[in-house]
């Protein structure tokens, strides 16, 4: 991603919002009027030539998108997608009980409430709703954008804690495992470089995990790790790593020495040359899933009745028909009460096609609960 745009975009993202809050854009008439200029655009451009439709499956920007489409084709749904001056683009249109129906990637029927999508995407707002509702979240802090604020921060949240933007996904820029006054720092120094507004948090110990919520259910459970090696008392971990990537399964993507994984390693106290003890386990990335080298697995026949009653109390706080929440969890098989644990943040636009292809466990079409949806107002 283009640094400079995501910066620019981030800061336009956060005025709009405190702008539309507190103002009549966030009313139904308003939405109504939005929604009725938006399909006139989408009517007009083809005419002067900016914007034309394919049925062309194969050029679906997205995973997420290529499996709401053949789900779509499976319900005779005629789906298209908008190309920009000849470009693809994440926007689509279907033909929904005889009507034209537009949407980015994951098609949401207009009757059902989406106010929530104005703010899922805030990390703090999303912390502090949950909180509120009494359910588990990391303690988060805006840090201020002026002043030296990493010792108090420190003190206040108990290390270590992570640094990310205060909205986006992916992971992107976001610096774990801080301990120390200068790690937070380079933490700041790394986050403002895509966002002014970043979040302390609360670090949370145990795997990465998607619960994707359609209408108001768990519908899937998917488990991301991180990279890692298990130490032998002899090798160091650079051998490790390439004795490691000789033998990934093919899904996986190999393990790359690049400065995220010499500063995440550093943060733990170790370097390339360090020979870690007989079955210590060193993780090696913040970053989680096939892409860089991790294991996953889809749990949702795992985890503890519990998990279910608490994510259909989320969907109500957070009110969206569909929603992916990551969350960290030593054991989502055992009862969570007994676990220290917690939601870190929501996807407003889920990557639902992460269900699909698990390296272990059973694949879940997410995209058939979505289309679900639209059954359910014949």
């Amino acid at each position: 991603m283009n640094h400079q745009f995501l910066f620019v975009s981030n800061i336009l993202g956060e005025t709009i919002n405190k702008f539309t809050s507190k103002t009549i854009f966030q009313t139904s008439k308003w939405n109504a009027l939005a929604d009725r200029v938006e399909k006139l655009l989408f009517l007009t451009m083809p005419i002067v030539g900016i914007l034309r439709w394919s049925g062309d499956i194969e050029k679906a920007v997205t995973g997420r998108s290529k499996l709401i489409w053949e789900e779509a084709r499976k319900r005779n749904i005629e789906m298209q997608q908008a190309i920009m001056f000849g470009k693809p683009i994440e926007l689509y249109r279907a033909n929904i009980h005889g009507k034209n129906h537009f949407f980015p990637s994951i098609p949401i029927p207009p009757h059902l409430p989406q106010a929530g999508y104005s703010w899922l995407d805030d990390k703090l707002r999303l912390s502090e709703e949950l909180r509120t509702a009494g359910i588990p979240s990391p303690r988060s802090i805006l840090v201020p954008i002026f002043g030296d604020n990493a010792k108090i921060i420190l003190r206040e949240l108990s290390t270590p804690i992570i640094v990310k933007p205060k909205d986006g996904s992916r992971g992107r820029h976001t610096t774990t495992n801080i301990r120390t006054e200068q790690e937070f720092k380079r933490a700041l120094t790394l986050g403002r470089k895509i966002s002014l507004f970043l979040l302390a948090q609360e670090h949370l110990m145990g795997s990465v995990y998607r619960a994707t919520v359609v209408d108001g259910k768990l519908v899937g459970f998917f488990r991301a790790d991180s990279p890692q090696v298990m130490g032998d008392g002899v090798k160091n971990i650079r051998e490790l790593i390439e004795e490691k990537n000789k033998i990934l399964h093919e899904r996986l993507s190999p393990m790359i020495v690049n400065d995220d994984l010499l500063s995440f390693i550093e943060r733990q106290g170790y370097d390339l040359e360090s020979i870690p003890g007989k079955k210590m386990q060193v993780n090696l990335s913040a970053k989680t899933g096939r892409m860089y080298g991790g294991y996953t697995k889809e749990m949702l026949p795992e985890v503890h009745s519990k998990m279910h009653t608490i994510f259909e109390k989320v969907a109500k706080v957070v009110n969206v028909p569909v929603a992916g929440f990551d969350l960290i969890i030593e054991n989502p098989s055992e009862d969570p009460d007994s676990q220290r644990w917690g939601i870190i943040e929501c996807n407003s636009l889920p990557f639902i096609d992460l269900h699909c292809f698990p390296l272990e466990g059973n694949p879940i079409n997410v995209a058939k609960h979505v289309w679900d949806l639209w059954d359910k107002q014949k």
